[in-house]
């Protein structure tokens, strides 16, 4: 079965505001809207900037993300997915234009500890959620 899996299609993410959330990740990070449909109690955006696909969700009744979700030193310690990473080509570059945007970044610029020579850096989102960009020395 694991050789029929080809990669990742897209990550679904519930947010309290659809609308700021479209807006952010098309403003910050280069997203385009790609289709906007309804679910049973639920608005639903379809966003993507090349293969990287997100479903966002705006649920009737849905809980805020968690505090311990929120923060580095805690986000660990929750079962499920604690962040997702996009690839970027100028991780200085991208860094830097975000901040100058005024969005919240984590971890500045750092190499990963596995001697590859590849970077990677922490932002939030609008909602707070982490977000990586990660940049391949190769």
């Amino acid at each position: 079965m694991s050789r029929h899996v080809s990669r990742l299609h897209h990550v679904g993410i519930v947010v309290q505001n659809l609308e700021a959330s479209v807006t952010w990740y098309l403003d910050h990070l280069g997203f385009e809207h790609q289709s906007s449909f309804n679910l049973p109690g639920a608005e639903v955006a379809m966003i993507a900037r090349g293969h990287a696909r997100l479903e966002l969700f705006q649920v009737e009744g849905a809980a805020p993300m968690a505090d311990q979700q929120k923060e580095l030193e805690t986000v660990l310690n929750l079962g499920g997915v604690n962040h997702f990473a996009l690839v970027v080509e100028d991780l200085d570059g991208t860094v830097a234009a975000l901040a100058a945007k005024g969005v919240e970044i984590v971890i500045s610029p750092s190499r990963v500890p596995d001697q590859s020579g590849d970077r990677f850096a922490y932002i939030r989102d609008n909602e707070r959620m982490f977000v990586e960009l990660y940049q391949s020395a190769s």
